[in-house]
C-alpha cells in the first residue's frame, strides 16, 4: 500500500469522521470499518490517512495486504489476536515466541503508543512506559477482493473473533469481490460495531481543488467532461495540462498522456492474461460498446476464446457490461482511450482496418465506421473519403468537434488532382465551420489557410464566398465587427454578381443578410432592417422554414423593438417561437443563434417565461453537443433574464457557467461578453469593488467596436458609480464614448441602463440639470417600448432627481403600484427605498421606517446585496436625521477616510494616490464634506476629526467568495 503521496486529501471528511467515531468508542467493543471503493477513487490514499491519524492518536497500527494477513495477524498483541482456523488437514504453525515477533508485523507504522507529555526530570521521576497490549490496535487491509485460501481463513477468523480494542478498516473494490467474501464482509456481528462507507466520486469542487490551480482551460473542463471526479483520472488530466497558454491545440481525441501518470492505468491491463489483453485492445480500437462478434473479427480470435477472455475483463474491472444486451465496454472512456494509445502501433493499423471491414460487411451506418477509415485509410482512398464526409455531415449536430476531425480528415484523403479541388475545398470550410462551432479557433483558421492554397485565380471571388460564414464567424470570434460584416458583404456581392446557373442559393444568401443585420449596430438600422426584411421573405419563400426562418425573423423583431414597433417586435417573436417550437432537437443544434437571439429579443419584450425556456432549451443543447461559443451566449442571457426578474443568486450562477463556456470558446469576444455579464451580476450581489475588477478585465479583452465593447464600458462606469468614483464614472462613459443615451450604439435596454448611469453619476457630482436631463431620457426610452419594466426604472430616476419630496413622492408611488403589478420583489424594493427618502424628505420618519423594512425584506428575499447595502445607509441616514444636532455629522467611508487625511495635513493630489482615485473625485468628495458639514476649510475637518465629532457609515466588506470572483476575473 502506498503511503507516501504528497497530495493533500481530498473530499474524505465523512469517511474520516467515521473512523475516528469508531476509534473513539473502541472501549465499548471492537468495531469494523468497511471501505467499499471504485478503481481509482482512493480507497489506498484513504488507508494511509486513517493510518498515519491512528498512529498519532496513539494507537498500534498494522497496515498490510491480503498476501501478508495470516502472518500479521499472528503477530499481534496476545489480546488483540483472533482465532484463525486452519485448512482442512493442515495443523497450524505455533506463532513466534520473541518480543520482536510478537510485537511487530511486517507492514507496521506505529510500535508504541504516543509518549505523554514528559515532566521536567528534576521535578518527577519519568512515567512507566505502558504494556503495548493497552494500546488500541487498528487493523488495516487493503485490496481485501484479492484475498483467497489462507487469507480468506484469517479474513474470517479476524472478523468473527476481533479482539478487545481492536478496530478493523478493510478497503476492497465491491464489483471485484467474491459473493461470498463480499456477504461476509457486510454481515452484521453481535461482538462488534460496524460501519460500512461507500466512497463517491468527487464533486466539481473536490475535482478542481484536487487537480489544483494552473490547468489551462480545456484540461479544467476537461475534469469534469472526463475525469467523472475519480482522483486516478483527475491526476491523469492534470498531468498532460502544461498550463494556460502553454497546451498546444489537439484534435479531437488525440490527447497524450505522461507514461508516469498513465502507468497505474494500464497496469491493470498488462497483469491480465495474453488472451485478455489482446481482447482489451480490440475494444480499445472499436472504442464503443461493443458485442463478442465485433471483438473476435478485430481481434482474430474465435468467439469461445472472446467469452473467455470477456470473462476475465468483467472479473478484473477493465470491461462492464453496459446498458446494450450483449454488449462491453471500459468502465470509464478515459481507460479505453488510454489502452487505444497503447495498443502496438502496426497492429493497431491493422485492427483499424479489419474493424471497418465488420462495420461494412454488416452496413452500419458510415458514422460508425468513421472512426476506423480514418486511422486506417491511405490517401488517394475516394471511397474512404466520401465515407468520413458522410459521418461529419452525421456528426455535425451531435458531435461538431469530431465532425471537424472527419472533414478535415476526408479533404486529406482525396487524390490531389485538379478534379478534386472543388471538393476538398468544400469539405475545408465545413471543417472550419465545425471547428467553430465548438470554439476551435486555431482549427478553424488552419483549414481555411488550408483550404485558401486550394483556390485558383479564376474562382478565388467564388471561393471566397463559398467560406464566408465561416470566415465572418472566426472574425466575430476576435470581435472584430467590421471585418465580418466586410466578408459577408462581400460574399453577398459576389453571389448575386456571378450566381450559379440556377441563380444565386437562396438559403446562402438568407444566411448572409441574417449575420448582417445581426451584426450591423445601431448606427445603421435602416440598411440592417432592409438585410433582415429581405432574409424573412427569402427564407420564407424558398421553403427555409425552420431555424434559418426562425433566425431571421428574431433578429427583424430585435431591430423592430430597438426603433420602438413594439407591436411588430411581438408578432416576428410569436412567430419565430412557433418556428422553433416546431422543429427537433437535432435541427436546432445547427443553429443555436436562432435561440439565442430569440430568447433576447423574448427577453426585451419581457417576456420572460418563453425566454427561461428558449435559453434553456439553447443551452442543454449547446452543452450536450460541445457548443461553446453558444453556450456563453446563452448562459449569459439567460443570467440576464434572471437579472431583469430580480433573481439575482440564479443569476450569479448563471454568469459563472457563462465564464467557463467562455474559457472554451475559442475568441477574447466571448471570454468580454460573460466578463461583462459577471460584472453586472456582481453589482447586485456582491461589493462594488468587485465589479470594478471584473469590469476592467472585461474592457481589457473587449475589441473595438466589438459587440462587447460599450458594454463593457457602461459596465465599468455603473460599477465605478455604485464604488462612490462618480467623476470616474463620468469619464469612462466619455471615453467610450457614450455621453449620449439617445445616439449610444446600444440595443434599448443597454440604453436605458446609460442613462440611469449618467443620471446617477451627474447627481453625485452636483450637475443637477444635466441629471434630470438623463432621467428625461430615461423617460422618452421607456415610453417608447411601452413597457412596464423600463417605466419603473423612468419612474424612480424621476424620484431621485425630483424637485422636492412631495415630487419625489408621486414618482416613487407610481413606481411602485407599477412593479408590484409585475411582482418584481427587486424593483418594489427599490421603489419603496425611494418612498422611504421621500417621506423623509417630509418629515414624515414613520412611515419612511416601515417601507424601509419593507425595503430590507424585498433585499433578502431576492438576495439583493446592492440594495440591501443602499436601504441601510439610508437607515442610518434616517437614525442622523432623528439624532441630536451635535451627532448628525455623518459621512460615508470614502468621504470619512478623505476627512483624515486632511486633518493629517495631506493635499488633494496625495489623497488621490493614496486611495487610487482621481484629483477631481477627491475634489468632489471634498465639496459634499463641506457642505454636509456646513463649514469652508479644511482646518475645520481636521478640528471636528480631533473633538472625534464625525461619525462614518461601515463599510460593507468583501466575503470570501467574492474575493473569489475578483481572483478569477
Amino acid at each position: 500500500m502506498t503511503t507516501g503521496s504528497t497530495r493533500p486529501l481530498i473530499g474524505r471528511e465523512r469517511e474520516l469522521a467515521a473512523v475516528r467515531g469508531r476509534f473513539a468508542a473502541l472501549a465499548d467493543g471492537p468495531a469494523l470499518v468497511g471501505i467499499a471503493g471504485e478503481p481509482g477513487l482512493g480507497t489506498t490514499r484513504l488507508l494511509a490517512e486513517i493510518a498515519a491519524w491512528a498512529a498519532g492518536a496513539g494507537a498500534r497500527v498494522h497496515t498490510t495486504t491480503p498476501e501478508a494477513l495470516p502472518r500479521t495477524l499472528a503477530a499481534l498483541p496476545t489480546a488483540a489476536r483472533p482465532h484463525v482456523p486452519a485448512a482442512p488437514g493442515h495443523v497450524a504453525a505455533e506463532p513466534a515466541r520473541t518480543p520482536a515477533a510478537r510485537d511487530r508485523a511486517p507492514g507496521e507504522t506505529a510500535q508504541a503508543p504516543a509518549a505523554p507529555a514528559r515532566a521536567s526530570a528534576r521535578t518527577a521521576p519519568a512515567a512507566p512506559a505502558a504494556a503495548p497490549s493497552a494500546a488500541p490496535v487498528v487493523v488495516i487491509v487493503d485490496d481485501v477482493h484479492r484475498c483467497d485460501g489462507a487469507a480468506r481463513r484469517a479474513l474470517d477468523g479476524l472478523l468473527e473473533a476481533p479482539g478487545d480494542g481492536t478496530l478493523i478498516v478493510l478497503g476492497y473494490r465491491p464489483r471485484q469481490c467474491p459473493p461470498g467474501l463480499l456477504a461476509a464482509l457486510t454481515a452484521p456481528h453481535p461482538g462488534r460495531a460496524t460501519e460500512h462507507l461507500d466512497l463517491a466520486p468527487l464533486d466539481r469542487a473536490g475535482a478542481e481543488e484536487f487537480a489544483g490551480a494552473g490547468l489551462c482551460a480545456r484540461h479544467r473542463a476537461a475534469l469534469h467532461r472526463d475525469g467523472a471526479g475519480v482522483p486516478r483520472l483527475l491526476a491523469l488530466l492534470a498531468a498532460a495540462c502544461a498550463g494556460p497558454g502553454a497546451c498546444p491545440g489537439e484534435a479531437p481525441g488525440s490527447t497524450s498522456y505522461p507514461a508516469r501518470a498513465a502507468a497505474p492505468l494500464l497496469a491493470e491491463v498488462d497483469a491480465l492474461g495474453p488472451r485478455a489483453r489482446l481482447v482489451a485492445h480490440a475494444a480499445a480500437v472499436l472504442g464503443e460498446p461493443a458485442e463478442p462478434d465485433a471483438l473476435a473479427a478485430v481481434a482474430g480470435l474465435d468467439r469461445a476464446a472472446v467469452l473467455a477472455a470477456v470473462d476475465e475483463l468483467l472479473a478484473a474491472d477493465v470491461l462492464r457490461a453496459c446498458a446494450l444486451p450483449g454488449h462491453v465496454e471500459f468502465r470509464h472512456p478515459l481507460l479505453g482511450h488510454l489502452v487505444h494509445s497503447a495498443v502496438p502501433g502496426g497492429w493497431r493499423l491493422g485492427a483499424h482496418r479489419r474493424a471497418r471491414t465488420h462495420h461494412r460487411e454488416l452496413g452500419r451506418p458510415a458514422l460508425r465506421g468513421a472512426r476506423h477509415a480514418e486511422q486506417s485509410c491511405r490517401p488517394g482512398d475516394e471511397d474512404g473519403a466520401a465515407e468520413l464526409a458522410a459521418a461529419a455531415d452525421q456528426a455535425l449536430a451531435s458531435d461538431p468537434a469530431s465532425a471537424a476531425g472527419w472533414y478535415t480528415a476526408a479533404a486529406r484523403l482525396l487524390p490531389a488532382a485538379p478534379a478534386h479541388r472543388a471538393r476538398r475545398r468544400d469539405l475545408l470550410a465545413s471543417a472550419a465551420e465545425a471547428a467553430l462551432r465548438c470554439g476551435r479557433a486555431d482549427l478553424a483558421g488552419t483549414a481555411l489557410a488550408a483550404r485558401e492554397q486550394l483556390l485558383d485565380a479564376a474562382d478565388r471571388g467564388a471561393g471566397a464566398a463559398d467560406a464566408a460564414e465561416p470566415r465572418a464567424r472566426l472574425a466575430e470570434l476576435a470581435g472584430d465587427l467590421p471585418r465580418a460584416r466586410e466578408i459577408r458583404r462581400a460574399a453577398l456581392d459576389e453571389l448575386t454578381a456571378h450566381p450559379a446557373p440556377g441563380g444565386p442559393d437562396p438559403l446562402r444568401t438568407a444566411a448572409l443578410r441574417t449575420g448582417l443585420a445581426a451584426t450591423a449596430g445601431p448606427g445603421h438600422a435602416e440598411r440592417a432592417a432592409a438585410w433582415a426584411e429581405e432574409a424573412v421573405r427569402t427564407a420564407a419563400a424558398h421553403g427555409a422554414g425552420g431555424a434559418l426562418h426562425a433566425h431571421a425573423l428574431a433578429v427583424r423583431g430585435t431591430l423592430r423593438l430597438a426603433a420602438g414597433e413594439v407591436s411588430g417586435a411581438l408578432c416576428d417573436a410569436r412567430d419565430a417561437a412557433g418556428a422553433v417550437d416546431a422543429l427537433p432537437d437535432r435541427a436546432v443544434a445547427l443553429r443555436l443563434d436562432a435561440l439565442d437571439h430569440l430568447a433576447r429579443l423574448e427577453t426585451g419584450l419581457e417576456r420572460y417565461g418563453p425566454a427561461a425556456r428558449h435559453f434553456t432549451r439553447g443551452l442543454d443543447t449547446a452543452r450536450a453537443t460541445g457548443q461553446w461559443p453558444a453556450a456563453t451566449a446563452l448562459a449569459a442571457g439567460l443570467a440576464v433574464l434572471l437579472l431583469r426578474q430580480g433573481r439575482f443568486p440564479q443569476a450569479a450562477a448563471r454568469a459563472e457557467e457563462a465564464v467557463r463556456c467562455s474559457e472554451l470558446a475559442g475568441g477574447q469576444e466571448p471570454r468580454a461578453l460573460a466578463l461583462c455579464v459577471r460584472a453586472r451580476v456582481a453589482l447586485e450581489v456582491h461589493a462594488p469593488e468587485t465589479a470594478v475588477a471584473v469590469a476592467r478585465a472585461a474592457c481589457a479583452l473587449a475589441a473595438a467596436d466589438g459587440s462587447s465593447w460599450y458594454r463593457s464600458r457602461l459596465a465599468l462606469a455603473a460599477a465605478e458609480l455604485a464604488a462612490g468614483d462618480a467623476l470616474g464614472s463620468l469619464e469612462t462613459l466619455a471615453g467610450a464614448p457614450l455621453a449620449d443615451p439617445a445616439a449610444a450604439p446600444l440595443d434599448a435596454a443597454g440604453r436605458l441602463a446609460l442613462a440611469e448611469v449618467l443620471c446617477g453619476a451627474r447627481r453625485a457630482v452636483g450637475r443637477t440639470e444635466a441629471a434630470r436631463a438623463a432621467a428625461g431620457q430615461a423617460r422618452a426610452l421607456a415610453a417608447r417600448t411601452g413597457l412596464a419594466g423600463p417605466r419603473v426604472r423612468a419612474l424612480l430616476l424621476t424620484a431621485a432627481v425630483a424637485d422636492g419630496p412631495a415630487e419625489a413622492l408621486a414618482a416613487a408611488e407610481e413606481a411602485l403600484a407599477s412593479a408590484a403589478a409585475r411582482g418584481h420583489a427587486a424593483d418594489e424594493g427599490r421603489a419603496r427605498l425611494a418612498l422611504a427618502r421621500a417621506r423623509l424628505g417630509l418629515g414624515e420618519t414613520e412611515q419612511a421606517a416601515r417601507h424601509l423594512t419593507a425595503a430590507g425584506h424585498a433585499a433578502a428575499a431576492c438576495g439583493a446585496a446592492r440594495l440591501a447595502r443602499e436601504v441601510a445607509a439610508a437607515t442610518e441616514e434616517a437614525a442622523a436625521a432623528r439624532a441630536p444636532a451635535e451627532e448628525a455629522h455623518m459621512l460615508s467611508q470614502r468621504e470619512y477616510e478623505i476627512s483624515q487625511l486632511v486633518s493629517q495635513g495631506c493635499t488633494n493630489r496625495q489623497i488621490a494616490r493614496t486611495l487610487g482615485v482621481s484629483h477631481k473625485t477627491v475634489e468632489t468628495h471634498l465639496g459634499r464634506i463641506f457642505a454636509k458639514l456646513e463649514i469652508s476649510s479644511r482646518a475645520e475637518i481636521a478640528n471636528m476629526i480631533g473633538r472625534n465629532t464625525l461619525v462614518a457609515r461601515p463599510r460593507t466588506r468583501t466575503r470570501p467568495t467574492e474575493r473569489a470572483l475578483v481572483g478569477a476575473s
